[in-house]
Protein backbone atom coordinates (compact mmCIF):
# COMPACT_ATOMS: atom_id res chain seq x y z
CA UNK A 1 0.00 0.00 0.00
CA UNK A 2 2.76 2.31 0.94
CA UNK A 3 4.83 1.92 -2.39
CA UNK A 4 1.18 2.35 -4.26
CA UNK A 5 0.75 5.66 -2.56
CA UNK A 6 4.28 6.54 -2.84
CA UNK A 7 3.88 5.92 -6.94
CA UNK A 8 1.12 7.74 -7.10
CA UNK A 9 2.46 10.79 -5.44
CA UNK A 10 5.18 11.05 -7.80
CA UNK A 11 2.91 10.51 -11.35
CA UNK A 12 0.61 13.53 -9.35
CA UNK A 13 4.24 15.63 -8.46
CA UNK A 14 5.60 14.64 -11.91
CA UNK A 15 2.35 15.56 -13.71
CA UNK A 16 2.36 19.13 -11.21
CA UNK A 17 5.65 20.32 -12.16
CA UNK A 18 5.13 20.19 -15.98
CA UNK A 19 1.70 21.90 -15.73
CA UNK A 20 2.57 24.86 -13.51
CA UNK A 21 6.47 24.99 -15.64
CA UNK A 22 4.19 24.85 -18.95
CA UNK A 23 1.83 27.98 -17.14
CA UNK A 24 4.29 29.80 -16.09
CA UNK A 25 6.50 29.32 -19.39
CA UNK A 26 3.34 30.78 -21.58
CA UNK A 27 2.85 33.80 -18.94
CA UNK A 28 6.32 34.61 -19.14
CA UNK A 29 6.37 35.18 -22.85
CA UNK A 30 4.14 37.90 -23.05
CA UNK A 31 5.54 39.55 -19.64
CA UNK A 32 9.01 38.38 -18.64
CA UNK A 33 10.12 37.98 -21.87
CA UNK A 34 9.20 41.55 -23.84
CA UNK A 35 11.07 43.12 -20.72
CA UNK A 36 14.09 41.27 -21.34
CA UNK A 37 14.27 41.84 -24.61
CA UNK A 38 13.51 45.23 -24.75
CA UNK A 39 16.16 46.32 -21.98
CA UNK A 40 18.79 48.35 -23.24
CA UNK A 41 21.89 46.56 -24.81
CA UNK A 42 23.15 44.87 -28.36
CA UNK A 43 20.45 42.28 -29.93
CA UNK A 44 22.92 39.76 -28.92
CA UNK A 45 23.63 40.86 -25.00
CA UNK A 46 19.57 40.44 -25.32
CA UNK A 47 19.71 36.94 -26.73
CA UNK A 48 21.79 36.24 -24.26
CA UNK A 49 19.91 37.83 -21.47
CA UNK A 50 17.04 35.48 -22.91
CA UNK A 51 19.04 32.43 -22.47
CA UNK A 52 20.48 32.87 -19.18
CA UNK A 53 15.97 32.76 -18.23
CA UNK A 54 15.62 30.36 -19.76
CA UNK A 55 18.52 28.64 -17.89
CA UNK A 56 17.49 29.53 -14.64
CA UNK A 57 13.95 28.26 -15.17
CA UNK A 58 14.96 24.89 -15.85
CA UNK A 59 17.22 24.88 -12.74
CA UNK A 60 13.85 25.33 -10.86
CA UNK A 61 11.89 23.18 -12.40
CA UNK A 62 14.99 20.29 -11.88
CA UNK A 63 14.95 21.75 -8.43
CA UNK A 64 11.71 21.31 -7.66
CA UNK A 65 11.39 17.63 -9.01
CA UNK A 66 14.43 17.07 -6.31
CA UNK A 67 12.43 18.66 -3.74
CA UNK A 68 9.81 16.46 -4.13
CA UNK A 69 11.79 13.56 -4.56
CA UNK A 70 10.74 12.59 -8.03
CA UNK A 71 14.27 12.69 -9.34
CA UNK A 72 17.86 14.42 -9.40
CA UNK A 73 20.76 15.32 -11.87
CA UNK A 74 24.18 13.91 -10.86
CA UNK A 75 26.77 16.06 -12.72
CA UNK A 76 30.19 14.40 -12.34
CA UNK A 77 33.11 16.01 -14.35
CA UNK A 78 31.69 19.60 -14.00
CA UNK A 79 35.15 21.17 -14.22
CA UNK A 80 35.32 20.30 -17.62
CA UNK A 81 32.40 23.34 -18.29
CA UNK A 82 34.65 25.77 -18.40
CA UNK A 83 36.82 24.14 -21.70
CA UNK A 84 33.51 24.13 -23.81
CA UNK A 85 33.84 27.17 -25.57
CA UNK A 86 34.25 26.71 -29.14
CA UNK A 87 33.17 23.11 -29.08
CA UNK A 88 30.71 20.26 -30.07
CA UNK A 89 29.06 18.73 -26.99
CA UNK A 90 28.17 15.75 -28.60
CA UNK A 91 25.77 13.82 -25.36
CA UNK A 92 23.26 10.69 -25.20
CA UNK A 93 19.89 11.33 -25.48
CA UNK A 94 17.77 9.03 -22.42
CA UNK A 95 14.89 11.10 -21.58
CA UNK A 96 12.82 13.93 -21.85
CA UNK A 97 14.79 16.01 -19.13
CA UNK A 98 18.75 15.40 -20.58
CA UNK A 99 18.30 19.00 -22.59
CA UNK A 100 16.99 20.88 -19.64
CA UNK A 101 20.01 19.64 -17.38
CA UNK A 102 22.64 20.15 -20.43
CA UNK A 103 21.37 24.19 -20.97
CA UNK A 104 21.12 24.33 -17.12
CA UNK A 105 24.70 23.63 -17.11
CA UNK A 106 25.38 25.78 -19.96
CA UNK A 107 23.26 28.81 -20.21
CA UNK A 108 24.68 30.33 -23.69
CA UNK A 109 24.91 26.95 -25.49
CA UNK A 110 23.90 26.81 -28.66
CA UNK A 111 21.11 23.76 -29.12
CA UNK A 112 19.27 22.71 -32.18
CA UNK A 113 15.39 22.23 -31.95
CA UNK A 114 12.63 20.61 -33.56
CA UNK A 115 10.58 22.59 -35.86
CA UNK A 116 7.63 21.84 -33.87
CA UNK A 117 9.44 23.48 -31.12
CA UNK A 118 8.45 26.95 -32.93
CA UNK A 119 4.74 26.36 -33.26
CA UNK A 120 4.37 25.14 -29.58
CA UNK A 121 2.31 27.98 -27.60
CA UNK A 122 4.21 27.66 -24.96
CA UNK A 123 7.71 27.95 -25.16
CA UNK A 124 7.92 29.00 -29.26
CA UNK A 125 8.50 32.79 -27.95
CA UNK A 126 11.34 32.06 -25.86
CA UNK A 127 12.79 29.54 -28.34
CA UNK A 128 12.43 32.45 -31.11
CA UNK A 129 14.09 35.03 -29.00
CA UNK A 130 17.04 32.57 -27.89
CA UNK A 131 18.10 32.05 -31.41
CA UNK A 132 18.45 28.41 -30.87
CA UNK A 133 18.72 26.35 -34.26
CA UNK A 134 15.89 25.00 -36.21
CA UNK A 135 16.01 21.17 -37.74
CA UNK A 136 13.57 22.85 -40.54
CA UNK A 137 15.84 23.14 -43.01
CA UNK A 138 18.52 20.35 -42.73
CA UNK A 139 20.59 21.82 -46.00
CA UNK A 140 20.88 25.12 -43.53
CA UNK A 141 21.27 22.84 -40.07
CA UNK A 142 25.03 21.83 -40.46
CA UNK A 143 25.95 25.51 -41.63
CA UNK A 144 24.71 26.97 -39.27
CA UNK A 145 25.86 24.89 -36.42
CA UNK A 146 29.20 25.51 -37.96
CA UNK A 147 29.06 28.95 -37.79
CA UNK A 148 28.14 28.66 -34.35
CA UNK A 149 31.14 26.81 -33.46
CA UNK A 150 33.57 28.89 -35.81
CA UNK A 151 31.88 31.85 -33.49
CA UNK A 152 33.32 30.22 -30.43
CA UNK A 153 30.37 29.30 -29.20
CA UNK A 154 29.45 25.77 -27.31
CA UNK A 155 27.00 23.97 -29.65
CA UNK A 156 24.87 20.87 -27.95
CA UNK A 157 23.67 17.95 -30.11
CA UNK A 158 22.64 14.70 -30.06
CA UNK A 159 23.27 12.45 -32.48
CA UNK A 160 20.63 9.76 -31.64
CA UNK A 161 17.80 12.35 -33.38
CA UNK A 162 15.97 11.14 -30.62
CA UNK A 163 15.46 9.30 -26.97
CA UNK A 164 16.53 5.89 -27.68
CA UNK A 165 14.62 3.33 -25.32
CA UNK A 166 16.32 1.10 -22.85
CA UNK A 167 17.82 -2.22 -24.51
CA UNK A 168 17.48 -0.48 -27.93
CA UNK A 169 21.09 -0.40 -29.59
CA UNK A 170 22.31 3.48 -30.39
CA UNK A 171 22.24 4.38 -33.76
CA UNK A 172 23.91 7.40 -34.60
CA UNK A 173 22.83 9.70 -37.25
CA UNK A 174 25.66 11.04 -39.18
CA UNK A 175 24.71 15.57 -38.82
CA UNK A 176 26.58 15.60 -35.70
CA UNK A 177 29.86 13.81 -37.37
CA UNK A 178 29.19 16.37 -40.07
CA UNK A 179 29.31 19.28 -38.71
CA UNK A 180 32.74 18.25 -36.54
CA UNK A 181 34.16 17.72 -39.79
CA UNK A 182 33.16 20.78 -41.40
CA UNK A 183 34.44 22.90 -38.54
CA UNK A 184 37.16 21.18 -37.38
CA UNK A 185 36.40 21.51 -33.53
CA UNK A 186 36.84 19.66 -30.77
CA UNK A 187 34.72 17.10 -29.24
CA UNK A 188 32.96 17.03 -25.64
CA UNK A 189 31.53 13.96 -25.16
CA UNK A 190 28.59 13.68 -22.49
CA UNK A 191 27.64 10.34 -21.39
CA UNK A 192 24.09 10.64 -19.76
CA UNK A 193 22.38 7.90 -18.17
CA UNK A 194 18.93 7.69 -16.52
CA UNK A 195 18.46 4.89 -13.89
CA UNK A 196 15.93 3.86 -13.57
CA UNK A 197 14.57 4.99 -16.87
CA UNK A 198 12.38 7.53 -16.83
CA UNK A 199 9.89 9.98 -19.00
CA UNK A 200 10.95 7.78 -22.32
CA UNK A 201 9.63 8.44 -25.52
CA UNK A 202 7.27 5.70 -25.28
CA UNK A 203 5.73 6.35 -21.96
CA UNK A 204 3.29 9.20 -20.65
CA UNK A 205 4.34 11.98 -18.00
CA UNK A 206 2.09 9.75 -15.23
CA UNK A 207 3.91 6.48 -16.13
CA UNK A 208 7.28 7.23 -13.81
CA UNK A 209 9.41 4.44 -12.46
CA UNK A 210 9.10 2.41 -9.16
CA UNK A 211 11.83 4.39 -7.32
CA UNK A 212 12.95 8.18 -8.08
CA UNK A 213 15.15 8.59 -11.16
CA UNK A 214 18.44 9.45 -11.21
CA UNK A 215 20.04 11.32 -13.93
CA UNK A 216 23.63 11.12 -14.70
CA UNK A 217 25.89 13.91 -16.52
CA UNK A 218 29.54 12.67 -16.70
CA UNK A 219 31.31 15.29 -18.87
CA UNK A 220 34.44 13.47 -20.57
CA UNK A 221 37.86 15.15 -21.81
CA UNK A 222 37.37 17.39 -25.03
CA UNK A 223 39.03 15.25 -27.87
CA UNK A 224 40.67 16.41 -30.90
CA UNK A 225 39.42 14.90 -34.38
CA UNK A 226 42.28 13.42 -34.29
CA UNK A 227 42.43 11.25 -31.29
CA UNK A 228 38.55 10.09 -32.36
CA UNK A 229 40.18 8.60 -35.53
CA UNK A 230 40.10 11.38 -37.78
CA UNK A 231 43.06 12.11 -39.88
CA UNK A 232 43.49 15.31 -41.55
CA UNK A 233 43.06 15.35 -45.48
CA UNK A 234 40.03 12.54 -45.50
CA UNK A 235 37.00 13.75 -47.60
CA UNK A 236 34.65 15.08 -45.41
CA UNK A 237 31.85 12.03 -46.38
CA UNK A 238 34.88 9.62 -44.95
CA UNK A 239 35.64 11.24 -42.32
CA UNK A 240 32.63 11.96 -41.23
CA UNK A 241 31.10 8.13 -41.43
CA UNK A 242 34.56 7.33 -39.47
CA UNK A 243 33.85 9.65 -36.66
CA UNK A 244 30.14 8.29 -36.37
CA UNK A 245 31.47 5.11 -36.12
CA UNK A 246 34.30 5.67 -33.41
CA UNK A 247 32.00 7.56 -31.47
CA UNK A 248 29.18 4.93 -31.04
CA UNK A 249 31.88 3.05 -30.39
CA UNK A 250 32.92 5.44 -27.45
CA UNK A 251 30.08 5.58 -25.86
CA UNK A 252 29.06 1.94 -26.01
CA UNK A 253 32.46 1.58 -24.40
CA UNK A 254 31.29 4.29 -21.58
CA UNK A 255 28.42 2.96 -21.10
CA UNK A 256 29.33 -0.88 -20.14
CA UNK A 257 32.09 0.54 -17.52
CA UNK A 258 29.84 2.78 -16.07
CA UNK A 259 26.72 -0.49 -15.70
CA UNK A 260 29.45 -2.65 -14.33
CA UNK A 261 30.58 0.11 -11.81
CA UNK A 262 26.70 0.24 -10.94
CA UNK A 263 26.78 -3.84 -10.80
CA UNK A 264 29.28 -3.69 -8.11
CA UNK A 265 28.00 -0.96 -6.14
CA UNK A 266 24.58 -2.62 -5.99
CA UNK A 267 26.03 -5.98 -5.04
CA UNK A 268 28.19 -4.09 -2.41
CA UNK A 269 24.81 -2.86 -0.94
CA UNK A 270 23.51 -5.83 -1.02
CA UNK A 271 26.10 -7.25 0.90
CA UNK A 272 26.87 -5.09 3.82
CA UNK A 273 22.58 -5.55 3.92
CA UNK A 274 23.00 -8.78 4.30
CA UNK A 275 25.84 -8.75 7.00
Amino acid sequence: MLAKLDYWRRALGTGLCFAVYGSLSLLASFTLLPLVQHWPGSPAARQQRVRRVISVSFRMLLGSIAALGLGRVEVQGGERLEQAGGKLLIATHPMYLDVAALLMLLPQADCVVKSAMLRNPLYRRFVTAAGYISNADPARLVEDCVSALRSGRTLVLFPEGTRTEPGQAWHFRRGAAQVAVRSGCQVLPVLMVCDPPALLKSTRWHQVPQRPWRLLVKFHPPQALEALGVQAGLPHGVAARRLNRNLENFFKQELATHEQADRRTEAAHHHLARS
